[in-house]
């Protein structure tokens, strides 16, 4: 298998979230946000079962989920910083956990999980499509998994270029449509629960801005701080920030 083209670095993502994020409140604040979708995703009687994350640095939300379901999390990422995904952990009060330092890419499992979760991951590659194939490698019969990736498009192209150029090109915008999962499940026989826009309009910007680039997005601030309780109850390809795709792996599918 040819090795997939990444669009961003190691050095990238140590930088990226150089800033510490165990923080209780702000892990507890970011993860809940998705409780509709956890949920649906991991049964209420999970407890003492496993889940992996890939890409999973700082650890929030395998932290918050591990402390909610009482699972037993894996923590699969490239970043040479453990610190912050045991400091997550840790807050959490979540006390047996593993952290593989690997490059998914290249990184053969050794065991397949009851729950898999890939949070803001596929998009970062040219092939993402043999990124989503390498996940269900991951997944026991039987068990679920929940892929969600950010919502560039649209709207969001326009605003990135303008604001957030540097953010928007490490991202590929061709992975940001529905039908990318629709296909995914088919090749891998997997059944869908749900796959869905979600969210309000994203105006946080990743880049130092000019006097020009601040209007925009103070402006956008404004704007969709009054229509985002409207998205939030009826998603938009067009303004939402996310895309969120929930499978199932059928029992007898190895």
């Amino acid at each position: 298998m040819k090795e997939p083209n990444k669009l961003t670095t190691q050095k990238y993502w140590e930088t990226y979230y150089s800033k510490n994020h165990a923080n209780k409140k702000h892990i507890v604040n970011v993860c809940s946000y998705y409780d509709p979708f956890w949920d649906q995703l991991i049964s209420q009687n999970s407890k003492g079962k496993s889940i992996i994350e890939i890409g999973g640095f700082p650890g929030r939300y395998l932290a918050y989920l591990s402390s909610k379901f009482g699972l037993v999390p894996t923590c699969l990422d490239f970043n040479s910083d453990e610190s912050q995904i045991k400091n997550s952990f840790e807050i959490m009060e979540v006390d047996r956990f593993n952290i593989l330092q690997e490059d998914f890419t290249k990184y053969q499992p050794k065991q397949q999980y009851d729950y898999v979760i890939s949070n803001g991951f596929i998009e970062h590659f040219d092939d993402f499509n043999t990124i989503l194939d390498l996940h269900t490698q991951y997944l026991k019969p039987g068990g679920s998994m929940l892929v969600m990736i950010p919502n560039k498009r649209y709207l969001r192209k326009i605003y990135g270029y303008l604001c957030d150029y540097n953010n928007l090109k490490a991202h590929n915008l061709k992975s940001m449509k529905l039908s990318v999962f629709k296909k995914y499940a088919k090749r891998n026989d997997l059944k869908i629960k749900t796959h869905q826009y979600y969210g309000g309009f994203p105006f946080s910007v990743h880049q130092k801005q000019n006097a020009f680039q601040k209007v925009i997005s103070k402006t956008t601030r404004l704007v969709f701080k009054k229509i985002n309780p409207y998205l939030m109850k009826n998603p938009s390809k067009y303004l939402s920030a996310s895309i969120i795709a929930i499978f199932e792996k059928p029992i007898n599918v190895e």
